[in-house]
């Protein structure tokens, strides 16, 4: 009998198990395959909890566009979309629901909200390349804002250049006599209002990218990055459950966890060629292809730390290059109990860092979240999400630190008397319908910049980076070129002859897709092609 391919997959994550599971159910058991996971753990960044009698996602939270979408067809297929039980943004917030409140203690009207949104979101979508002209969206009758928008420098080298350059283009094209009906509020000029208006919704676009700033999120690459249409959902049961139906065809000991690799030595001089994995409690395995899921965060670790580089030898420079170049971020979930529902959604408009009226009691790390919402509308669970050094900033606070920023933040902001252990009853169309007195009882963090087995959220493109360095993750190793018999670019750049097996390391994870990178689709296509790529190499239908 013919000794079977030994693959290991390192990563239980969505990547990892979609490569496992794509491997085992169409190869006819011609492999010997494993998956090795370093946590306690299946599911990498997707981790569904509970907090306060309510199930909340810790990391992985939507699917981003129904249409297409497979995290989508595999939830509605498994049934994960519906459930007896509350869940996380179960029900959209209208925007009519959603209070705004700036520093100093008002509440900015919806006309003065709508029209810095529109033109944010006319701005983004510049960004990212679409023909504003034919939009069949709400946004069509921002007409004016995209022609002032188009006027932005004809090459921006990233999307936070940008959006500033069309903020000073919209609003000298407003202050010169056309005007926008928006007055001053207090201590608020009607420009600075407006501008931090459009921060809060800079804001939030970190927490979709996982970019510290703007500035450093490259133009160019925007128009690239691909969305399916249509709604974007929460998994009322869970995202684990799409995790748990993907390792479900595993047969019982293919998924090791409290498995995390070392050392990878890859071009090994012994005769058959194979990688050798080095564990963390010595054990030592062998293996034909090692598929590497791993998070971006980890590979960066991983080629900086001279104690601890994780492949030996290091790996080639085109792939070490667009390991350094991409961006990672971090991103984190604060969950908020109260003592009551039917808090309302808040959005959260902070003065600049330079202006003398700046409330000095709100702490630095609260300042760049935009919003603080129940998780549904019947919960006394909030969320707020935060990105970048706040984000990390948020992972060395305790629970107390925490409790006394919210509390503040919200004092300031509203004007309403808050204090740390109850809030006094905020009545006439303020934060309480109910009169009753409101009070924080705990709080939960994420943390994923800390995590060793992940050391952040999800990837972008920086300035300095483009897709191709997405493209290059993507390639396993050895780079053979077949044509001429050679293993090209493998150690400092000099050429090796091909006596070396092919695939040996393979990568995979949302960092090696460059249209659907920072997302779990990403991922999931990134394990199939792995999973694809042994298959077509060993002959296999699929």
């Amino acid at each position: 009998m013919a000794k079977k391919a030994r693959i290991v997959i390192i990563g239980a994550g969505m990547a990892g198990l979609t490569a496992a599971n794509k491997l085992y159910t169409t190869s006819n058991d011609m492999f010997e395959l494993t998956v090795v996971e370093g946590g306690s753990r299946i599911g990498g960044r997707i981790n569904t909890s509970e907090f306060s009698s309510e199930k909340i996602e810790m990391g992985a939270t939507w699917i981003h566009g129904i249409g297409g979408s497979p995290v989508y067809r595999i939830a509605k297929e498994t049934g994960s979309l519906v459930s007896d039980e509350p869940w996380e943004c179960m029900d959209s917030t209208s925007i009519d629901k959603v209070k705004t409140f700036a520093e100093g203690g008002f509440e900015v009207e919806l006309p003065v909200v709508e029209s810095v949104s529109g033109l944010f979101n006319a701005l983004m979508e510049l960004a990212q390349g679409k023909d504003i002209s034919q939009s069949d969206s709400d946004l069509a009758r921002f007409s004016a804002i995209y022609e002032t928008a188009t006027r932005v420098c004809s090459s921006p080298s990233s999307v936070g250049s940008f959006l500033k350059s069309g903020f000073d283009a919209y609003w000298d094209s407003i202050s010169n006599g056309g005007g926008d009906g928006v007055k001053g509020f207090g201590k608020w000029s009607r420009k600075a209002l407006q501008e931090a208006i459009f921060t809060m919704f800079s804001n939030t676009q970190r927490t979709y990218t996982s970019a510290d700033d703007l500035t450093t999120l490259d133009f160019a690459a925007e128009s690239e990055y691909q969305m399916f249409p249509g709604e974007e959902i929460t998994i009322a049961k869970g995202y684990l459950s799409v995790i748990k139906h993907l390792a479900s065809v595993l047969p019982q000991g293919v998924i090791q966890l409290n498995r995390k690799v070392r050392k990878i030595e890859w071009q090994s001089s012994n005769e058959d060629g194979l990688v050798k994995l080095h564990f963390s409690d010595g054990s030592v395995v062998f293996a034909d292809h090692v598929i590497v899921t791993v998070s971006l965060g980890v590979l960066k670790a991983g080629i900086e730390s001279d104690d601890a580089e994780l492949f030996s030898p290091p790996l080639p420079d085109f792939k070490l290059d667009a390991i350094k170049r991409l961006g990672y971020g971090v991103v984190n979930k604060l969950f908020v109990e109260m003592s009551q529902r039917h808090f309302p959604s808040l959005q959260l408009v902070f003065d600049r860092e330079d202006s003398e009226f700046r409330f000095v009691k709100i702490p630095w790390w609260m300042r760049r979240t935009a919003t603080i919402s129940p998780i549904h509308s019947n919960s006394k669970v909030l969320l707020s999400w935060f990105a970048g050094k706040e984000a990390l900033e948020l992972e060395k606070l305790t629970d107390e630190e925490i409790i006394e920023g919210v509390t503040t933040t919200i004092s300031c902001l509203t004007g309403k008397e808050v204090k740390k252990d109850a809030a006094k009853t905020l009545t006439n169309g303020s934060l309480n319908d109910g009169g009753e007195v409101v009070k924080i009882k705990k709080v939960l963090k994420s943390k994923w910049g800390s995590d060793p087995l992940f050391r952040g959220s999800y990837s972008y493109v920086a300035v300095g980076s483009s897709g191709d360095d997405l493209d290059a993750m993507a390639e396993p190793l050895p780079k053979i070129n077949k044509k001429v018999g050679q293993v090209n670019g493998q150690v400092n750049g000099h050429d090796h002859q091909a006596n070396v097996q092919e695939l040996q390391i393979m990568f995979a994870g949302e960092a090696t897709h460059r249209t659907h990178y920072s997302t779990t689709h990403g991922a999931y296509y990134s394990g199939l092609r792995e999973a694809n790529r042994l298959l077509k190499h060993y002959k296999c239908n699929f």
